[in-house]
């Protein structure tokens, strides 16, 4: 399901549906290639790095229930738990990573959802702390409808972790041009996520000159194989 901005719009919080997409793929963590990605040395470096990030944004705020989406089966997660003892961690993604999940005895919560088209958000809770998608945005027909509702799901002082992959290292999105620095930025302040602070991967890609859509982009970025954002939620002033 998508949204776009009306001319109306009131305080940028007026969306309009446009369209529904069901989106049919073959289904992540059955290739034993995929599975064994997470024992390998590289991904194992990649996810510590990120659990530091992650972890700092949670230390700093004293978040206690965090909500992960596209987890696979789990393991950015475990890090992120193993340095944050008194967390509650509940993991979302499909029937494959959970099976993985289990028979690694990994720990927290896993719950299986559809997260390629319209985001379920039934029978979750609406106080989590922190919401992580981690290299998860880009893959999906419904990034929209995902952050929008990760607003209903989430306290007022709640934080949003995304990393969003530079296209210089070649990646594959579905929505080109939308995770360009700029526009998600801006993607994320229309539908009730502020940017608040960027980092940088230890990962590097080619040099490519910036973008238009790569103005406010700091330079540091520009070989940076993928950027972190830390998201606040934004809360409307009671009128």
């Amino acid at each position: 399901m998508g949204y776009y901005r009306t001319k109306d719009e009131s305080k940028l919080k007026n969306y309009g549906k446009y369209r529904e997409l069901n989106v049919i793929q073959p289904e992540e963590w059955l290739s034993e290639g995929t599975i064994n990605r997470i024992y390998l040395d590289s991904w194992k470096s990649r996810y510590k790095y990120e659990s530091k990030i992650i972890s700092s944004v949670i230390q700093r705020n004293g978040y206690t229930k965090i909500l992960e989406l596209g987890s696979g089966p789990g393991v950015l997660g475990q890090h992120i738990i193993s340095t944050n003892k008194n967390i509650n961690y509940t993991f979302i993604d499909n029937t494959n990573a959970k099976n993985i999940h289990k028979k690694n005895n990994f720990v927290g919560e896993f719950i299986v959802k559809d997260l390629l088209n319209e985001f379920d958000i039934f029978d979750l809770d609406t106080d989590y702390d922190m919401v992580i998608a981690n290299d998860f945005l880009e893959h999906i027909c419904n990034p929209s409808d995902i952050l929008y509702k990760l607003t209903l799901l989430t306290k007022q002082k709640s934080s949003l972790f995304v990393s969003v992959p530079n296209w210089r290292m070649g990646h594959t999105f579905i929505y080109r041009g939308l995770f360009d620095y700029d526009n998600f930025v801006y993607f994320g302040k229309v539908h009730g996520w502020d940017a608040e602070q960027v980092s940088m991967s230890p990962l590097k890609c080619n040099h490519s000159p910036k973008l238009d859509s790569e103005s406010m982009m700091p330079d540091s970025l520009i070989t940076s194989w993928n950027w972190y954002f830390n998201f606040n939620k934004i809360v409307e002033d009671d009128e």
